[in-house]
């Protein structure tokens, strides 16, 4: 059961995601036919620590095993989400592939979820790119030794 909660006024949810990086460029999603990027992860599901989540959610969508370095980012968003209050909690982690783990070259569907695809972004172009979260594009020029925590509103 993932943490995601719905009632009439709102929804909840619980999220991780990692920050890959290989020469020069960033591992991020979109669903296709959108333009806004992300990092990939997913929902935690109860039970899971946020790193088994991570590994999970590697396997499940790309087929591949990760190994979580740090936490680098905390996050909580509040939002409007199809009219209603919506409400998240997000952990972002520094991660590396484990050996022998190959992802595309170029953008392609998730191996769970054919309406998102993945691939690799370069880092020098990230400013014209609209990506989430929005901290992103700072943090990302200098990766902070301790984690950080952000809250956003809007």
């Amino acid at each position: 059961m993932d943490w995601l909660f719905t009632n009439e006024n709102g929804i909840c949810h619980v999220r991780v995601a990692g920050l890959l990086l290989k020469e020069g460029r960033l591992f991020v999603q979109k669903a296709i036919g959108q333009e806004e990027y992300a990092l990939p992860g997913g929902h935690l599901q109860f039970g899971e620590t946020t790193e088994q989540a991570l590994l999970r959610e590697f396997q499940e969508e790309f087929g591949v095993r990760i190994r979580c370095r740090r936490l680098l980012w905390t996050e909580e968003t509040f939002w409007k989400w199809d009219g209603k209050n919506a409400h998240a909690i997000g952990f972002y982690y520094l991660i590396d592939l484990c050996e022998g783990a190959v992802l595309p070259a170029e953008f392609a569907p998730l191996k769970d979820h054919r309406r998102v695809a993945a691939g690799w972004a370069p880092i020098g172009e990230l400013d014209n790119l609209p990506i989430y979260p929005p901290f992103l594009k700072k943090e990302i020029q200098n990766l902070a030794e301790h984690p950080k925590h952000f809250v956003r509103r809007g």
